[in-house]
């Protein structure tokens, strides 16, 4: 009871708070809840009509980049960018009036390994607050719980101690999630009976379950309310083991740094609620800027209808994705979002394998302790194992693989001590290495 009470003082302290530095916060929460009370698609899109036409208007007026835009009819009239268009043309896309505010400078660089900046206004950062209020409440979180965060704490990121005690963040480096340390926490969870929320890597999570499944666990009654998997891709082994342990169900949430949250998934449907009150997005060919049909895979382009700092148009995430009518919605949402090109194999044919068919692979397998499937070529496959024995199931696995990839498919097992994790401590479980040279010469030329 005790717990409870300081999370709702907690809660209560934030939204005094933000009454206090005039409610922006809470206004935004109520226009996000308005939209997505709206009936139909139709209506929405009238309802983001005048934040679009200010962005696109802020765009054309205030920054060097879109100034040629101004006879603009619609926002298919505006270029599509990324990153390398971003970096290279970067104080042209700063608006003139934001260069006179404070504004906060975002800094990421994901999966790509490009180092990146953007400026977001205060207005952005309000607008981001408020969407992860809102998704996190349809997920079963309340401001104010305790959050348990995992990813990869740098001392960049870390939280200083005060400021994580007052929001009730407890960081969890993934990099501590071992044996004694794992036991550790759930020890203290199970002390704590407040209220609580799990956030973080997939692979994370995956490590407590994998430790819980070693000691033979019953569930963990700790009084989670909420899990939310992000950054990388939810496979269906690692949300059925979280829910299992932890008694509620757990969704993915698609996000990056530099805009927000762009959707998350509902507990009962694999499909994403798309962020439509705060984002425009669309799926657009891999070759060309024109849309593709409902279900096809294509590039995420979306526009951040809030940003006024650096106006992001039309910005390809570099992930892949595909849209889709869901009856249950009232909106498109995202059928399924696949990641980065540069995770997405081929098969012998060129035709795109969606990563979700090779993480379906790890649950047969349980033997194996890291697996990782490279492209090489486009008919050369590897197929990276890390394992304490032997490994008596290869042609098995190489009859699935070819399943998928195709029979006349070149295949090479290699057994390896460690699948090395990217820089953010993630692990993939797919690369094509013919794209990320390609990526690669791209980024070169544009430099």
């Amino acid at each position: 009871m005790e717990h409870n009470f300081f999370n709702l003082a907690r809660n209560k302290m934030f939204w005094i708070l933000d009454a206090v530095k005039g409610g922006k916060i809470k206004k935004n929460l109520r226009d996000i809840e308005a939209s997505f009370s709206l009936g139909s698609f139709d209506l929405l899109m009238d309802k983001n009509n005048p934040a679009l036409k200010n962005l696109l208007d802020l765009a054309v007026n205030e920054t060097e980049f879109y100034k040629n835009r101004k006879t603009y009819t619609s926002l298919q009239d505006f270029p599509v960018v990324n990153k390398n268009v971003i970096k290279e043309h970067f104080g042209g896309l700063v608006t003139t009036s934001s260069k006179e505010k404070k504004v906060n400078k975002i800094f990421t660089s994901g999966s790509t390994g490009v180092p990146f900046m953007i400026y977001q206004n205060q207005e952005k950062k309000n607008r981001n607050t408020a969407d992860t209020i809102y998704f996190a409440k349809q997920a079963g979180f309340t401001i104010g719980d305790k959050l348990l965060y995992v990813r990869l704490w740098t001392k960049e990121l870390r939280k200083k101690r005060i400021p994580a005690l007052i929001q009730n963040i407890s960081p969890i480096n993934i990099e501590d999630l071992e044996g004694e340390k794992i036991q550790h926490l759930l020890t203290k969870l199970q002390k704590n009976k407040s209220p609580k929320g799990w956030l973080g890597y997939p692979s994370g999570l995956e490590k407590i379950c994998d430790y819980l499944d070693a000691i033979n666990s019953k569930p963990i009654h700790c009084n989670i309310k909420s899990i939310i998997g992000m950054s990388e891709n939810l496979s269906d082994d690692v949300r059925s083991r979280m829910w299992y342990y932890f008694d509620t169900p757990m969704v993915s949430r698609y996000s990056n740094f530099e805009n927000g949250i762009i959707a998350q998934q509902t507990a009962s449907s694999n499909y994403f609620v798309i962020n439509w009150a705060s984002y425009i997005l669309e799926i657009l060919d891999f070759n060309s800027d024109r849309p593709v049909k409902h279900g096809e895979l294509g590039r995420i382009v979306i526009t951040d209808l809030y940003n006024h700092a650096t106006p992001m148009i039309r910005y390809d995430t570099g992930d892949v994705g595909a849209i889709a009518i869901d009856p249950d919605q009232p909106f498109p949402v995202l059928k399924t979002v696949e990641g980065r090109k540069s995770d997405i194999l081929l098969d012998t044919m060129g035709s795109m394998i969606s990563p979700f068919k090779f993480m379906s692979i790890i649950p047969k397998y349980p033997e194996v302790k890291q697996i990782q499937f490279l492209q090489v070529d486009n008919a050369t496959y590897t197929i990276k194992i890390n394992m304490d024995d032997s490994f008596n199931r290869e042609e098995e696995l190489l009859s699935l693989f070819k399943s998928y990839v195709g029979q006349d498919a070149k295949v090479k097992m290699e057994y390896v001590n460690e699948i090395p994790l990217l820089n953010s401590k993630k692990r993939k479980i797919s690369r094509n290495l013919l794209t990320e040279k390609n990526i690669s010469r791209e980024k070169s030329l544009s430099v």
